[in-house]
């Protein structure tokens, strides 16, 4: 193989994640419109903020009890805007395989405190399979497609494998502008669409 560390995204590579869940949910526990929790979470732009690392999760609280007018239960609220992911199924078998090889691997993926610790403790599988090398948003201060993360996913790498080069980390993710961001910063990456297809492309290149 050319490639000798991958980094999955978390979000809709390893886990599905439903905006109008959020949505549902939310409006379900609050009594607004599903119109205003999306205005609350996104629209003033607080959840990059979290995701980012520039607010704590309760500023992040404070501004949406401000923007909606009510005070939800903060556990209640933290329950209806995280639980909103599902397993993707298919990418199962191809994590499989990395695990009985203990071939390295990571997470790189743009999140929060909340769902990051929402996902690890409801899908333990994660750390399970991938224990180390999480990349995150809200840790590193930056989301991807912003050159800071791939650069604190480069270095991690090297704690591990200190002559990797860029061109031999593959990087999985659902967006195009993050691959690209990838590819421009020297990753080798490709856009999830299923796993079959990435076990193809991979097969393709004699890369799996």
């Amino acid at each position: 193989m050319n490639i000798r560390f991958i980094f999955f995204d978390l979000g809709n590579v390893l886990l599905w994640f439903s905006v109008p869940r959020l949505a549902r949910q939310g409006a379900e526990l609050t009594g607004c419109t599903e119109n205003e929790i999306l205005r609350a979470v996104f629209s003033n732009g607080m959840e990059q903020k979290l995701e980012c690392g520039k607010i704590s999760e309760q500023e992040f609280y404070e501004s949406f009890c401000d923007t909606i007018g009510k005070r939800p239960e903060p556990l209640q609220l933290a329950n209806a805007l995280n639980d909103i992911f599902d397993v993707v199924e298919e990418m199962q078998p191809f994590l499989a395989k990395l695990v009985a090889i203990n071939f390295p691997r990571g997470i790189l993926s743009n999140t929060g405190p909340g769902h990051w610790n929402h996902c690890i403790g409801k899908y333990p599988f994660l750390l399970q399979n991938i224990p180390e090398n999480h990349v995150l948003s809200y840790r590193v201060g930056a989301m991807k497609p912003n050159r800071k993360i791939y650069e604190t996913a480069l270095e991690t790498v090297r704690r591990n494998i200190p002559d990797i080069k860029p061109s031999e980390i593959l990087f999985i993710d659902d967006l195009e502008p993050n691959v690209v961001g990838a590819k421009e910063f020297g990753f080798d990456s490709f856009q999830f669409i299923s796993e079959q297809q990435l076990v193809k492309d991979l097969a393709a290149r004699g890369d799996w």
